[in-house]
C-alpha cells in the first residue's frame, strides 16, 4: 500500500520557504534599522563633544560625518551656550523587491553646554 501522504513535506516546504525568506529579509532590515539608528546616536554626540570644546564647527560636522552612516545629513545649531547636533539619515530595505515597502528617514539629536575656555 502506499501512502498519499507521501511528498507531503516536500510540497509544504515548497509553498511555506518563500515567506520564510521574506521574513528573513525584514528582520534582517529591522536589525539595520538599529544600526542605524546607534550610529546616528553616536554620531551627533560625538559632534555635540567636538562643538561644545570649542572646536571649529566644521571639525564638529566633520566628526559626526565620519560616525555616522554613510550619506548622513549633519546640522549644527548654537544658541545660549547650547549645542545641538542633530544627524540624520534614510534607511531602506536590503532587496530591491521590498524597495516599495519605502524608505526610512531616522534621526538622532544630542545637545552640550558649550565649555569655557
Amino acid at each position: 500500500m502506499v501512502s498519499r501522504e507521501r511528498g507531503m513535506v516536500t510540497a509544504e516546504t515548497a509553498v511555506l520557504a518563500p515567506f520564510a525568506l521574506v521574513v528573513g529579509l525584514l528582520l534582517v532590515w529591522v536589525v539595520s534599522l538599529g544600526v542605524t539608528q546607534v550610529r546616528l546616536v553616536d554620531a551627533a554626540r560625538e559632534g555635540a563633544r567636538v562643538a561644545a570644546r570649542g572646536e571649529d564647527p566644521d571639525a564638529a560636522r566633520s566628526a559626526a560625518e565620519r560616525v555616522g552612516p554613510d550619506h548622513a545629513s549633519v546640522e549644527l545649531d548654537e544658541s545660549d551656550g547650547v549645542v545641538t547636533v542633530t544627524v540624520s539619515a534614510e534607511s531602506g530595505p536590503p532587496v530591491p523587491f521590498l524597495r516599495r515597502m519605502g524608505r526610512h528617514e531616522l534621526e538622532a539629536t544630542a545637545v552640550a553646554a558649550v565649555e569655557d575656555p
